[in-house]
């Protein structure tokens, strides 16, 4: 098959994750097309693991608009598994519109606190849930953003110390006092 051939729409559809980054990276957006449409399932219920319908489909566009901005930005490391890739991309959007302070929560559905055999276990547990969101809400925009990247998304120190201009022992700090705040509000 000549490189300057478009593949037909069957072969997209067949073609590898690798393959599909390729093309995409080189300008093909039926490519990405074909990425969007291989996902979009697995990373809607993935974003409805954090979010209701209505704010996981919002997750899941933003998913797809930093995945094709990241995709097609030549300076961009390319993603080794697009798979988890995009899943973490997914988490992140999920995260960052569940940090959104202008969304309205409803209460904590009972089935994500565990079941429990006495009522008074499931209140009790439902109120310490309740209180550690809105401490982790309550805490400088610095020391959130740590606490969430680090525990949540499993970002290194040194790494989100890279993305906010910072040193990792100040990023390091700032965790120290966010999980001290956590605590003595727990």
């Amino acid at each position: 098959m000549s490189p300057s051939r478009p593949l037909s729409p069957a072969a997209l559809a067949t073609a590898s994750d690798a393959r599909l980054v390729a093309l995409t990276r080189a300008g093909d957006e039926r490519a990405f097309a074909a990425i969007v449409a291989r996902y979009q399932g697995p990373l809607a219920r993935h974003c409805r693991r954090f979010l209701s319908s209505a704010t996981a489909d919002d997750a899941l566009q933003q998913t797809f608009i930093n995945a094709h901005g990241a995709l097609t930005d030549p300076r961009a490391t390319l993603p080794l598994a697009l798979k988890p890739w995009l899943h973490r991309i997914a988490r992140n959007a999920a995260l960052n519109i569940a940090r959104d302070p202008q969304l309205e929560f409803g209460p904590v559905p009972d089935d994500l606190l565990g079941r429990e055999s006495e009522p008074e276990d499931v209140f009790a547990r439902r109120e310490w849930f309740d209180a550690f969101v809105e401490a982790i809400g309550a805490l400088p925009d610095s020391q959130r953003q740590v606490i969430v990247r680090h525990a949540f998304n499993g970002d290194s120190h040194e790494a989100i110390a890279a993305d906010l201009g910072m040193t990792a022992g100040a990023i390091r700090q700032l965790a120290y006092r966010a999980r001290g705040t956590l605590r003595a509000a727990a």
